[in-house]
């Protein structure tokens, strides 16, 4: 009998106040789920110390400042280090899935639903964002099912399925599908007879919402190599970033039932697999810059708002502290590099293609002009370093005119020594090329953060994002 009163008593203590509190609490009608991929807490804290101490930027990473920092486990159904179709599709469904996955649980054997379709099916309008190909892996498994991560084609058809407001991205990976499915229709061509329409204008996307296109799928119109947003490094005042994409994004899908946005920062990961640390800070500033934008819609709907900033796994083992340099770290040489990995690839194999004879000399003064690498001052080359890159110029140089393949292949060897180089000058460390099994920060603002602070698994994220909607 005693044992019952206790009971009662710690349900009425307990139990029911959180019950009632929950009650009470106003749904989150606008909710933000950032994803950078590859984006581990080093990557995080790499971006917010060198907007510090380099460029003295009061901003830097805001959503460090969030009210509710917590972390995330990431391993996928098969593998303790995931991938991000797995990692995506936990992320979007609540359910661990097999490596290269989409939308099917482990096995290919059931259906998985993201949270997305959720929000669609009950009157919420729904944005999906990405600084990458929207067929690629992390915005497919908002609304994709497919065995392999790698079937664009099929993936587009799911896109066209899925009914969704905004799609916005660098483009198509296969519109006319692969060289081994033979002719196929446009996914243009289809879109179009299914209501879709495309644009590659921010300026299109305003009329097609005036004619009442239903579904707007945007790709920029300046894409870099494999359709995606250019690096931020890279990046003209022209090209689209990902803060411009989440602003016409919110123009698209604001309205009074609310809506779901996902934006993910998806060359944090590329950038991160070169270990290119230069480029992968500039990225994350990219994202924080996008959640600065959600951080504006917030301020005019505080009690409404729910902004979750995660990722779906780390890329790289980045570290701020390597052997080379011991305590000592030169984030400042960074600020050296302008250009990422893939555009300096780009311009050592045009001055191969130029002149397939060039001097060492001639490359390392490519190299002084766009990272910084020189034989002079405080951080100049050691004997090592140089005739590592010296032995890397004359691979290049002997290659004749035809071997343009093999000159591409080597152009990129000669870029990430150059910028492995400035990496461990500057003291920036690195454990791999691949994913790790860290876990991952997750930040939140918003009413309905106070449900996010426990240590999390990928998998919680979306049951929490769905319970603050009350769907």
């Amino acid at each position: 009998m005693k044992r019952r009163y206790l009971l009662s008593i710690w349900l009425i203590l307990f139990i029911f106040p959180s019950f009632i509190s929950a009650q009470n609490q106003e749904r989150a009608k606008y909710i933000f789920l950032f994803i950078g991929d590859g984006m581990g807490i080093q990557q995080v804290n790499a971006a917010q110390v060198y907007a510090d101490s380099v460029l003295h930027d009061t901003l830097g990473v805001t959503f460090m400042r969030f009210p509710v920092t917590t972390l995330a486990t990431t391993y996928a159904a098969n593998r303790y280090v995931t991938c991000s179709a797995a990692a995506g599709t936990a992320l979007s469904t609540g359910h661990k899935t097999s490596i290269g996955t989409l939308g099917l649980n482990a096995n290919h054997t059931d259906t998985l639903y993201s949270i997305a379709t959720r929000f669609r099916d009950t009157g919420r309008k729904v944005a999906i964002l990405t600084s990458v190909s929207i067929d690629h892996a992390t915005p497919a498994a908002f609304y994709a099912h497919a065995g392999s991560r790698s079937s664009y084609y099929q993936i587009a058809l799911d896109l066209l399925k899925s009914g969704y407001s905004f799609y916005g991205s660098g483009g198509f990976l296969e519109p006319n599908g692969s060289k081994k499915q033979g002719n196929t229709a446009s996914i243009y061509e289809l879109g179009t007879k299914a209501g879709y329409g495309f644009t590659s204008t921010f300026t299109g996307v305003d009329s097609l919402r005036k004619l009442g296109v239903k579904s707007i799928v945007y790709s920029t119109p300046n894409a870099a190599p494999e359709q995606t947003l250019q690096y931020e490094i890279d990046r003209k005042t022209s090209d689209v970033s990902l803060a411009d994409l989440t602003r016409k994004a919110i123009e698209v899908v604001d309205n009074p039932k609310g809506f779901f946005m996902m934006v993910e920062g998806g060359k944090v990961d590329w950038a991160c697999h070169d270990n290119d640390a230069a480029t992968a800070i500039h990225e994350v500033l990219a994202l924080s810059r996008a959640v600065n934008v959600a951080l504006d819609f917030y301020s005019k709907h505080p009690s409404e708002t729910l902004i979750i900033v995660t990722a779906d796994h780390e890329t790289g083992g980045m570290s701020l502290g390597n052997n080379a340099n011991g305590y000592d770290l030169h984030l400042p040489l960074l600020s050296l590099q302008k250009v990422s990995a893939e555009r300096l690839q780009s311009e050592l194999y045009d001055l191969w293609s130029k002149n397939p004879k060039a001097t060492f000399e001639e490359y390392l003064g490519l190299l002084e002009d766009r990272i910084g690498l020189s034989e002079n001052g405080a951080f100049a080359l050691t004997a090592d370093e140089r005739n590592a890159l010296e032995a890397a110029c004359k691979r290049l140089a002997s290659l004749n005119a035809e071997e343009s393949k093999n000159a591409q292949k080597n152009a990129g060897l000669l870029a990430g020594d150059a910028i492995s180089i400035l990496n461990r000058k500057a003291g920036v460390g690195w454990t791999s090329h691949s994913h790790t099994g860290s876990p991952v920060p997750v930040f939140v603002t918003g009413d309905w953060g106070n449900h996010f602070t426990k240590l999390l698994d990928n998998t919680d994220i979306p049951k929490l994002i769905l319970n603050a909607a009350g769907i």
